[in-house]
């Protein structure tokens, strides 16, 4: 294969098993072998954490090209050329103690990588820093937000125990239509229970702002409630009509409260003025 740019490349899904002939061969040698990738690619692509290979049943990203293969692993190479692997983000981090931080994820970045690359993820950015990294919550790509991450297995499991009734989650969005009062949805996504507590806030120009509270955590919960109610998140692309919107989906997830599993101590996390919706 001659030499090209990630921008000019297909997408890419690669998958085989190593053979015996191939024992003790240089994953970056039997990747070029077995695939139309040229090695400088495929170097590229392992730096952005876009090639997996599995051992028996772990399955693990390999960002090293002189890692040696044995024969009967299992080796992934992926590369989608809509997401761009070179594009960097701010994650700022707005509260930290020795046992996990609380970042700010801006739109438009993954909080944690999928097959074709994490290297512009929250999850890869908090890696780099930290010997152990655990996401206790995610927020949607389109969708600016603060996630928890744990630094240790001891608050992960603290933070998953409280989580869903110990923790208050607030968002803020504006929805197309006029919206007036409270109220909450309740519906089924994925058979399973979702519940979003909402407060409206302001309406003007047929638009309206939304302080909203999650009771659950499924994919797309705001956005699914809304639009599903009459009135899409502006910017909201893959739900709803009539909401298009510039400057991309109107949600954010502004503001955490709970109380700090060692010190017992009360915490809330607001996103700064100039981050939110109103």
């Amino acid at each position: 294969m001659t030499e090209e740019n990630l921008e000019t490349m297909k997408p890419q899904k690669i998958k085989f098993t190593s053979l015996p002939e191939e024992d003790g061969m240089l994953i970056v040698d039997l990747i070029e072998k077995r695939s139309p990738l040229s090695k400088s690619i495929i170097k590229k692509l392992m730096v952005f954490g876009a090639v997996f290979q599995t051992i028996g049943t772990k399955r693990k990203r390999v960002r090293k090209a002189k890692t040696i293969q044995k024969a009967g692993n299992i080796i992934e190479c992926y590369f989608d050329p809509k997401i761009d692997l070179n594009e960097e983000f701010e994650f700022k981090n707005l509260y930290e103690t020795s046992h996990y931080g609380v970042y700010l994820k801006p739109s438009g970045a993954l909080t944690e990588g999928t097959n074709s690359g994490d290297q512009t993820s929250l999850f890869r950015h908090v890696e780099k820093r930290k010997k152990y990294t655990h996401l206790i919550n995610r927020v949607d790509r389109e969708t600016e937000g603060l996630v928890v991450v744990a630094y240790d297995s001891k608050t992960q499991n603290l933070f998953q125990e409280m989580w869903r009734d110990q923790v208050i989650k607030k968002y803020q969005a504006i929805v197309l239509g006029t919206i007036e009062g409270s109220g909450s949805f309740t519906n089924q996504i994925n058979k399973k229970f979702t519940k979003t507590d909402y407060q409206c806030i302001e309406t003007e120009s047929n638009k309206t702002k939304v302080e909203i509270s999650l009771k659950t955590e499924r994919k797309h919960q705001i956005r699914i409630h809304f639009s599903e109610a009459g009135h899409p998140v502006i910017g909201d692309p893959i739900y709803g009509e009539k909401n298009k919107n510039r400057k991309g989906l109107k949600l954010i997830s502004y503001a955490l409260e709970f109380t700090d599993p060692y010190s017992k101590k009360e915490v809330k996390v607001i996103l700064p003025e100039d981050r939110k919706l109103f």
